[in-house]
């Protein structure tokens, strides 16, 4: 993994210990140099749910199963790795973060606030920041299962979105890329990919033919049990910018076959819950070529290799643990 230049904002170092907050600290048992946990206040100034933390200590930072030393430790945060906090309020100074998918207590003398957020050792760029919260904030909750569950499969597509480029389109939703036999081609909103060829659509980056309309009426039924078809389509129309009554978006609602199919993948929690069994099998199960590599930027930076691409998955989803709701 790459290592994240520090950019972090110095800590402000509260006077005052809190009283009462958890069990008291073990203080006869020595500590190791390094692994000093002290029971002191605020130490990770301007944390909110949500925010990205960086481990200050070079031999690393004990996160424990709660909040003092009395607690077990589950794993050692590495220097310069970062996590997300989940609960801002310190108790004797720890905070709960998440690291990589294990939700612990960390002393926050050990870090310091980092802007944006991190992953893989890259700060996502504006855009992407946008889209990842926008997907742990909006789409998370339409999807189901346990919350797990669903930060999991929203975190692997987030993930095959963010190094395919998707995230950083100002609008991602209308988003259609067909590959021609000239090679990719941008599509618009009412064009339609040859059969056979590769076509991802929406947020998702799902690939129209992998599944049938079956599969994916049936999908965006069970997800949008209160609305209609085609209210789901008037939605997606909609969010990819085009207005209710307007030629595109009527065409979109009363569309059929293909061009229909993929606009209710163009739902963004309609593509996610699909684009997420693709993603398991052929990259967290299999390892697909396409999965990984180094030939654009993205993918360099989120998916040189199997196991980067597998610890940018980790973090995205502590990442959207810390913001869904």
């Amino acid at each position: 993994m790459k290592v994240a230049g520090s950019r972090s904002l110095l800590p402000l170092l509260l006077a005052a210990a809190l009283a009462g907050c958890g069990p008291a600290l073990d203080e006869s048992s020595p500590v190791p140099a390094g692994e000093l946990e002290t029971d002191t206040a605020a130490v990770i100034s301007g944390a909110v749910r949500g925010s990205t933390v960086q481990v200050t200590a070079t031999d690393g930072v004990n996160l424990r199963s709660g909040p003092g030393t009395t607690y077990g430790i589950l794993t050692t945060v590495p220097y310069l790795k970062t996590a997300t906090v989940l609960n801002a309020t310190p108790s004797n100074g720890f905070y709960q973060v998440d690291y990589q998918g294990t939700v612990g207590w960390a002393h926050g003398d050990y870090w310091n606030v980092v802007a944006g957020l991190w992953v893989n050792g890259y700060q996502l760029n504006a855009t992407q920041e946008k889209w990842v919260r926008w997907i742990a904030t909006y789409t998370v909750p339409k999807l189901q299962g346990t919350r797990d569950a669903r930060l999991t499969v929203a975190s692997r597509v987030a993930w095959w979105s963010l190094k395919e480029g998707v995230l950083d389109l100002t609008n991602p939703f209308p988003y259609s890329n067909c590959n021609t036999t000239s090679g990719d081609v941008r599509y618009g909103p009412l064009d339609v990919c040859a059969a056979g060829r590769a076509w991802q659509v929406g947020i998702s980056g799902v690939q129209v033919p992998n599944f049938s309309m079956t599969t994916v009426q049936n999908t965006s039924a069970s997800i949008h049990s209160t609305i209609t078809e085609a209210q789901v389509l008037g939605a997606s129309a909609n969010q990819a910018g085009y207005a209710t009554g307007t030629s595109t978006y009527n065409s979109i609602v009363n569309s059929t076959g293909d061009l229909r199919k993929s606009w209710l993948l163009r739902n963004h929690a309609v593509g996610i819950t699909l684009q997420e069994t693709t993603v398991t099998y052929e990259c967290v199960t299999n390892s697909y070529s396409w999965c990984y590599g180094t030939g654009w930027s993205t993918s360099a930076q989120y998916a040189p290799n199997r196991t980067e691409a597998l610890e940018s998955m980790r973090e995205l989803k502590a990442i959207m643990d810390g913001i869904a709701p």
